[in-house]
């Protein structure tokens, strides 16, 4: 069913109001929008349960089992342009206090890392911004599909969390397409896009440093060991290259198998249950990282640096990790940004990177300011 700007909108009041679930998106590099109201709030299930759910969107926090959204309502709009102008200016000062706590988890991290405790660990912070009288979630999600072509944009409200999370995210966890093509990423190591006069810069002009190149590849050895364990050999591999997400640079490596060529029946399900959390959310070895996060980081993740997307659409899945994100609680937007932190990791350099991170979406939520 096609709908107007002005019935998303009025949809996205009354949610909170009526107890519906909704899950909003814009694949990459695509212009049709859909929308997905489930009456019954959303249900936790099990991730091993995905090719029986039928369709309908998922979305899985960091730690925890899955909500699923059914598609018994599904709407589509196209894009609504805005002047391309109207963005927002960078993000504000830097508060002290939290830069300097912030730092200081990321130098104990390095000394952990020093001492054999892991070899790599995501950390993660919180921003923090009141919105303008004049915020719309709709217009901001059109915003993002507008700046972010090659991102998937997604906004979704749950009533168990009353909240809403809107993100453009450039990372995929894992999808298949209708022909049966299994994909997967591995996406780390973060530089600015932008030269010094605020122009995009070419992925050719990108210089890597070894700290950067060596994140990367423990999340595609992370990947690879994913596969050797559900004895998979026949996959194809595309890369390192750098990519340009916004106006941030990443090192990206693709890997795609034929599921129907090479008879893997449940492959998504298999991958997505080994993947999660992956090395560039959380860090290698899993189970240490994982520890050094939920004793270093003070704030819940929640859903950010989960997963997210439509699945069984069209005999299609597309799950995206839940990066580049902001909570939304009323007139109150929570910035979440982390950082893959190595050896070689320097604080300061840590520091900027979270704040890059937390402009994607902040330079977007500003126009309303």
């Amino acid at each position: 069913m096609s709908e107007t700007i002005a019935d998303w909108k009025e949809i996205w009041t009354q949610a909170p109001h009526i107890g519906t679930a909704l899950a909003m998106w814009r694949l990459p590099n695509q212009t049709n929008q859909f929308l997905i109201q489930d009456s019954t709030g959303g249900v936790r299930v099990e991730v091993g349960e995905l090719e029986q759910l039928g369709a309908g969107f998922l979305v899985g926090p960091f730690i925890g089992q899955p909500y699923f959204l059914q598609a018994a309502k599904i709407s589509q709009k196209s894009i609504t342009e805005f002047p391309m102008g109207s963005l927002g200016n960078d993000m504000k000062v830097a508060d002290e206090i939290q830069k300097q706590t912030f730092q200081s988890q990321v130098a104990e991290s390095v000394q952990q890392i020093k001492m054999g405790h892991f070899q790599k660990v995501v950390l993660s912070r919180v921003d923090e911004q009141g919105l303008s009288a004049d915020f719309d979630l709709v217009d901001a999600f059109d915003r993002l599909c507008q700046a972010y072509a090659t991102a998937f944009v997604s906004a979704i409200y749950l009533p168990d969390l009353q909240s809403v999370w809107l993100c453009a995210t450039p990372e995929t966890l894992v999808s298949q397409d209708a022909t049966g093509v299994f994909r997967t990423i591995s996406l780390a190591g973060t530089q600015s896009g932008l030269d010094a006069a605020g122009q995009l810069l070419a992925p050719s002009e990108a210089r890597w440093s070894q700290k950067e190149i060596e994140e990367q590849a423990y999340v595609s050895r992370y990947i690879i060991e994913c596969f050797k364990k559900i004895r998979l050999r026949e996959y194809i591999e595309n890369g390192p290259k750098t990519v340009l997400a916004g106006n941030l640079m990443h090192l990206k490596t693709e890997y795609s198998v034929n599921t129907r060529e090479h008879a893997y029946p449940g492959l998504i399900t298999q991958m997505l249950s080994l993947l999660h959390p992956t090395s560039a959310v959380c860090g290698t070895p899993k189970e240490a990282a994982l520890d050094w996060i939920l004793q270093t980081e003070k704030h819940e993740r929640s859903l950010y640096s989960g997963y997210l997307g439509p699945i069984n659409l069209a005999s299609e899945t597309h799950l995206f990790v839940n990066l580049r994100t902001v909570q939304i609680h009323g007139n109150q937007a929570r910035y979440y940004a982390g950082c893959g932190i190595t050896e070689d990791s320097v604080p300061e350099m840590e520091w900027q990177e979270t704040q890059m991170k937390c402009q994607t979406l902040q330079r977007v939520i500003n126009a309303f300011l």
